[in-house]
């Protein structure tokens, strides 16, 4: 069972119960806070919260995007839900989205994918978008060489060294990497959609919850498939 964690106006001691939603079981704890309190009283009342997660049995924890207290919740023996398998499993829908928002035809497009070393998740992607887009690169060290290679033989010349080429849409898999148009930084425990927010189709998601671990625990739990995920776009302004 995974938990919840919300903070909420008010006074008394933290309150746990247990949530159906989204096809799971949850232990939800609502931590009562107030605006003027000293750090010391709200770290005590978040330690109350957590102690009652651990003592339900979780393990696993959801917040909202910015709690500040994630300290106090891993001294307790719980941490967050990682969204970067998830969130790699989106590479393609994530370039489609962004090249729709631009305006830009995929078979117009060039597209970069870069990391440390080549991945199953940038393989996968690759395989994906090749057939898909104009001009595809990977700069991923001798291993992306490689991969490149056996990409052209696949799909054609499509497939380009990442040396001078100005993407579009640029993938960053890994830390480190150049990228150059929109860049979507898929890894971490807070991956960089560029302003671009995951939806899920005929599903009302409940709000206050970081975006992405929560898709990424129903994806891992068979609650959610990629085929269902949608993008809203940026705000006006937000784009990189």
């Amino acid at each position: 069972m995974v938990g919840i964690l919300e903070l909420e106006e008010g006074r008394g001691r933290p309150k746990l119960e247990e949530r159906r939603m989204l096809g799971l079981r949850w232990a939800a704890v609502t931590v009562p806070v107030r605006v003027g309190w000293k750090e010391k009283r709200l770290l005590r009342q978040v330690r109350r919260g957590a102690a009652a997660l651990v003592r339900a049995g979780t393990r696993r924890v959801l917040t909202a995007e910015d709690f500040p207290y994630w300290e106090v919740l891993e001294g307790a023996g719980l941490r967050p839900v990682e969204p970067e398998t998830f969130t790699q499993t989106l590479a393609e829908p994530l370039t489609l989205a962004a090249l729709t928002w631009r305006d830009k035809a995929p078979e117009r497009a060039a597209v970069l994918l870069t990391a440390p070393r080549v991945t199953p998740a940038l393989v996968q992607a690759a395989e994906l978008l090749c057939p898909r887009v104009r001009r595809l690169a990977v700069d991923a060290g001798e291993a992306g060489e490689e991969l490149a290679q056996w990409l052209r033989l696949e799909f054609g010349a499509g497939v380009e060294p990442p040396d001078g080429m100005c993407p579009d849409i640029s993938l960053a898999f890994g830390p480190g990497c150049a990228g150059g148009g929109v860049t979507f930084r898929l890894y971490g425990p807070r991956p960089d959609l560029a302003g671009f927010v995951p939806v899920v189709r005929g599903a009302r998601l409940p709000a206050g919850l970081a975006r992405l671990p929560l898709l990424a625990l129903l994806w891992e739990a068979g609650q959610l498939d990629t085929e269902q995920v949608t993008f809203l776009p940026p705000r006006p302004g937000q784009l990189t």
